[in-house]
């Protein structure tokens, strides 16, 4: 049988070493209270993975389905660029911001992709990407894995429908800052652990994605390439066929075993394998005691590189 590649599953490649370094990121205070003077917080995370390069994937967190876009990241090479807006009321140049960050990396030849198409395609085109993306389509990975089973070794601060949830706590505290100056430090410290959760979450959720797109690509290169496969077995008998007309019995017969051995020859017709054993049986025939000894041993290894194909 041929040898078949193994392609790791998503939940697999999840718990590789390198995401653990990434986790130790999250452990880290992101957001303190002087990013609470700005409206957006920006920051570019290094990916543990690599996109091939011409890929973007677009990850949208809103307040709720039919609410406004509150983070948006664009996982991108090996870094992840996140866009979380902090003050309510600025969501004007945080879609400005955005949109002048998609314009940079935009080409005409990108693939881009993002998650859950009923939910992503309003959104963007609510938001003003599909203006600058144009005919280009967005593709949608939840066709290619469910990110939900990707990184669950990782803790992500908060679930996906507590979104809305942390989100409305900032607005409220946020209002409350504007009338309660004497616990303005406590509301400030509750805002900032509020966003610091959803830019983490939002961080995440986009790694969870390019770990799709990552696998998608790796299985269409798998099929590429199984396609593509080049048989040398019809190359095996040629080669034993010679050796055997220049009397190198020994080589020979290894040659005949190995084309035996591959699976283009479990289904020939019966007459062209019993000449291949034929010639077989007539090379070790003519083999000294030291010679067969060596046959039998590689033959042998054939044999079990054969039962774990």
């Amino acid at each position: 049988m041929p040898q078949r590649t193994r392609r790791k599953n998503l939940l697999e490649i999840s718990n590789q070493p390198e995401l653990w370094i990434f986790s130790n990121l999250l452990a880290e205070k992101w957001i303190n209270e002087k990013d609470l003077d700005i409206s957006i917080y920006e920051r570019r995370v290094t990916m543990p993975i690599s996109l091939p390069s011409g890929t973007a994937i677009f990850k949208i967190e809103s307040d709720g389905t039919q609410g406004d876009v509150i983070s948006f990241s664009i996982a991108h090479s090996t870094e992840i660029r996140l866009y979380q807006l902090l003050e309510p009321a600025q969501i004007s140049e945080f879609k400005q911001v955005v949109l002048s960050s998609v314009e940079t990396i935009y080409n005409e030849n990108f693939h881009f992709f993002s998650y859950l198409q009923p939910y992503f395609l309003p959104k963007l085109r609510e938001f003003g990407v599909l203006e600058i993306l144009g005919d280009t389509p967005v593709q949608d990975l939840a066709k290619y894995g469910v990110k939900s089973r990707i990184l669950l070794q990782i803790s992500d601060p908060i679930q996906g429908y507590e979104v809305p949830q942390y989100w409305r706590v900032n607005k409220s505290l946020e209002a409350l800052a504007r009338d309660d100056s004497r616990n303005s430090s406590r509301i400030n410290y509750l805002r900032t652990a509020i966003c610091d959760r959803l830019a983490k979450h939002a961080v995440i959720e986009s790694l969870r994605c390019a770990i799709i797109a990552l696998k998608h690509y790796a299985d269409l290169l798998d099929s590429m390439t199984s396609e593509s496969k080049i048989e040398y077995s019809d190359e095996y008998l040629e080669l034993a066929d010679g050796l055997y007309q220049l009397g190198e019995f020994q080589d020979s017969a290894v040659f005949y075993s190995k084309c035996l051995s591959h699976s283009n020859y479990e289904n020939k017709e019966e007459e062209v394998r019993n000449k291949i054993l034929a010639a077989l049986k007539s090379s070790i025939e003519q083999l000294e005691p030291q010679e067969f000894l060596e046959y039998a041993l590689f033959a042998a290894r054939v044999a079990r590189g054969h039962e774990e194909k």
